[in-house]
């Protein structure tokens, strides 16, 4: 996968890419490597105040957004990881932002590099004050 990394400010660094596989179990294999990508930067991305990693899914854009954020979900952390699909692929009698949760939850639960620190999961479709907590 190839990242783009742009610093927009000295606390602000933004990381992007673009998924364009179609088939389910690839775009599947992106997400977690989008997030595996974002865990790598906690170092960097936890402050004091730190409480959630927000996952963000932007159904218009079709992109999920990876950032680690306060208590009021207002002062997000240095770094913002971003994944586009191209080619989101369709699954029977589900929502992307469904099967997005979906994946990450599974993920989450089995990975070292997220349960090493004490974040809470909070799933975001549009506004940040209705998180779903995974």
């Amino acid at each position: 996968m190839n990242w783009i990394t742009e610093t927009p400010s000295a606390d602000n660094i933004q990381h992007s890419t673009v998924c364009a596989d179609s088939a389910e179990r690839d775009v599947q294999a992106s997400v977690d490597a989008c997030a595996e990508y974002a865990f790598a930067l906690l170092d960097e991305n936890i402050t004091d105040n730190a409480m959630y990693c927000l996952f963000i899914w932007d159904s218009e854009k079709s992109a999920l957004t990876i950032v680690v954020t306060d208590e009021s979900k207002t002062q997000d952390g240095k770094h913002q990881v971003t994944m586009a699909f191209s080619a989101f692929p369709e699954i029977e009698d589900e929502e992307p932002a469904d099967t997005v949760k979906y994946w990450i939850t599974d993920y989450l639960t089995t990975c070292p590099s997220f349960l090493a620190f004490s974040l809470l999961a909070g799933f975001v479709r549009g506004e940040r004050d209705r998180v779903e907590l995974m």
